[in-house]
């Protein structure tokens, strides 16, 4: 019996999403979702920075790849806003996984 083990294990891939990308999101418990840009990205969280409408003030969520992966997130995200990609977005009663929408409307980015 092996003392270590690998198990596998839900993780974001940073090649697809990184810091400086625009993103909405919206958790599964919010009436409306926030779009702000990605301050920090790696496997086990995003952190996304937004204004939230008071002053000179901002402020911040943070997705946790679990709660993207049991489907509480809903998120766009973009590094120029030609080339969109969704994880989670319904559409026409079917879910989308990480498919990117090329250029055109954006389906309400911050809808």
């Amino acid at each position: 019996m092996s003392l270590v083990i690998e198990k596998p294990r839900v993780a974001f891939d940073v090649s697809q999403i990184k810091r400086g990308y625009l993103l909405w999101g919206r958790h599964s418990t919010w009436n409306e979702g926030k779009a702000g840009f990605v301050t920090a990205a790696t496997e086990d969280q995003l952190i996304v920075q937004y204004y939230p409408g008071i002053g000179n003030v901002t402020n911040h969520f943070i997705i946790p790849v679990s709660e993207a992966a049991e489907g509480q997130w809903k998120i766009r995200w973009s590094s120029d806003m030609a080339d969109i990609q969704e994880y989670n977005i319904k559409t026409d009663g079917e879910q989308v996984e990480e498919e990117g929408v090329d250029g055109g409307d954006p389906g309400g980015i911050d809808s």
